[in-house]
């Protein structure tokens, strides 16, 4: 009995070990919702971990009810240490200038979610965390800012 436990016990325990290697902390970082000009729409993630995550089959939604457009990110891809990854141009997303943005890992898990989001400006102006990852569950986490893709978000 007492070895059917330590066994157990060691394979928990290993599990959490494997689990946690790479599993980093990746948010939505900014998000262009009305570009200027024919420019397409993205959003920026961002890992805010001292590992590479592999985020191969995750998807990035722009979601406005009943409308969503959906973006599987492919396999293979990473974002290193602190790295931005940017998702663009999917043509579903020519909807309206407003919509909350959703990250959903490869098994279905909600990564990350945004608060509704308006952005009719038509311009190089960007909603993004400040600073990069900031993540409290608040809107206040998010602020008006000058397009940033794949660099670090500053504010005006």
């Amino acid at each position: 009995m007492n070895r059917i436990s330590s066994a157990l016990l060691i394979s928990m325990i290993s599990a959490v070990a494997l689990s946690a290697i790479g599993a980093g902390t990746v948010v939505i970082n900014e998000v262009e919702l009305n570009p200027p000009g024919n420019a397409t729409k993205w959003v920026e993630l961002y890992n805010d971990d001292g590992e590479d995550v592999d985020i191969s089959g995750w998807v990035v939604s722009i979601v406005k009810e009943p409308w969503t457009g959906a973006m599987p990110i492919p396999q293979g891809t990473v974002i290193p240490s602190n790295g931005y990854y940017l998702a663009e141009g999917d043509e579903q997303w020519s909807q309206d200038y407003e919509g909350s943005v959703k990250l959903v890992n490869g098994e279905g898990t909600k990564v990350d979610e945004t608060h509704l989001i308006t952005d009719d400006s038509d311009s190089d102006f960007t909603y993004g965390r400040y600073p990069n990852g900031h993540d409290t569950g608040q809107v206040s986490d998010w602020m008006l800012m000058r397009a940033s893709p794949r660099a670090e978000n500053t504010l005006l």
